[in-house]
């Protein structure tokens, strides 16, 4: 808050004592320094929640034999570079019966993949968790449930 009264109208010592227009260099490359980590900090979280991501789609899946279930999903990139999508099909309870990390290579920026996902028990629904940087759950396997390998083979 800035002094109610003119240096001119106080004493040399209430000048000196009180900081009344006494501008020092080491507050202001301070408070430089604050606002310009500030502006850093802030741009770099407005470009993360920007930044062009990888979209997707659950196209269709069916539960084929009561160890396999095909997913078939489509991705959208902004370029042709590899990206991993996580799968998962789970039981009427919810618990995973399977669970897969899948590579998918999108031409001119798009790709659709059926993945025979192999679970263990029949699947009562299957969902495409993410892709690219998305962050998504581990697998949630019933205790003492072994995750089938992948992919599903004959």
């Amino acid at each position: 808050m800035p002094s109610p009264f003119k240096p001119s109208q106080l004493s040399p010592e209430m000048v000196e004592r009180y900081g009344i227009n006494h501008k020092s260099w080491t507050s202001r490359i301070v408070t430089y320094v604050l606002a310009l980590a500030f502006a850093l900090i802030l741009g770099f979280v407005a470009f993360q929640v920007t930044r062009p991501g990888v979209d997707f789609e659950l196209v269709a899946w069916n539960v084929v034999a009561p160890d396999r279930t095909d997913i078939t999903f489509t991705v959208h990139a902004q370029n042709d570079d590899p990206v991993t999508c996580v799968v998962r099909a789970q039981d009427a309870s919810r618990a995973d019966v399977g669970y897969a990390i899948v590579p998918v290579v999108p031409v001119a920026g798009s790709a659709s993949v059926t993945f025979s996902l192999h679970t263990a028990i029949g699947s009562y629904t299957a969902e495409v968790l993410g892709c690219g940087d998305d962050r998504v759950p581990a697998p949630q396997f019933p205790q003492g449930v072994v995750p089938p390998s992948q992919p599903w083979t004959p």
